[in-house]
């Protein structure tokens, strides 16, 4: 979908695709260039791409990729689709809080701290990065995504902080973390 998406601007280099999925879109999103090439094969035999080879001066060919109008009302529809499909996210704290009773509370805290720590990193860099993108009204997208990862890290950094609590009080059972969502971010 994202090589899709990315066709959308117009046709592109399989190179220039390269380049934008890893200096543009990796810091949003997981994304790999390594499997380019196969995608786009792959859309191509679907009849979404098309490709063409051009040569410049002495440089060796360059295969050039664009969407076919199947292409774009497909990517079109997914887009939208994606929208309101709701994905659990995956952590892999749940790995270990499913094998809590193998652990001692002392470790689990320190362990927690470190993990804290991390995501005051990771907030910092999107509260850094989302001041940059304020300013150009060309990255608005960049923006809003910077802003749902902003407030997708407070939340885990809000969870993180009452699970030590729940911990360092030695009383899982009355725990906050387990009672209720807090008043504030009930936006039900």
């Amino acid at each position: 979908m994202v090589i899709m998406g990315l066709l959308m601007k117009g046709p592109t280099h399989g190179y220039d695709l390269k380049q934008t999925l890893e200096r543009d879109l990796s810091p949003f999103f997981e994304v790999s260039a390594t499997p380019l090439y196969y995608t786009l094969k792959k859309l191509e035999q679907e009849g979404l791409v098309t490709k063409w080879s051009t040569v410049s001066g002495r440089r060796p060919k360059k295969d050039v990729y664009s969407l076919t109008a199947k292409g774009q009302e497909e990517i079109k529809d997914l887009l939208l689709k994606n929208i309101t499909y709701l994905h659990r996210p995956s952590f892999n704290l749940d790995i270990s809080l499913y094998f809590l009773n193998f652990l001692n509370s002392p470790d689990v805290v320190k362990t927690l701290k470190g993990r804290l720590r991390e995501l005051r990193k990771v907030k910092f860099l999107l509260d850094r990065q989302k001041k940059g993108l304020k300013l150009d009204a060309a990255r608005r997208r960049e923006y809003i995504i910077t802003a749902h990862n902003i407030r997708f890290t407070e939340a885990e950094m809000e969870f993180v902080r009452d699970l030590m609590e729940a911990f360092s009080q030695g009383s899982l059972d009355k725990a906050k973390v387990f009672n209720e969502v807090k008043k504030e971010h009930d936006r039900r």
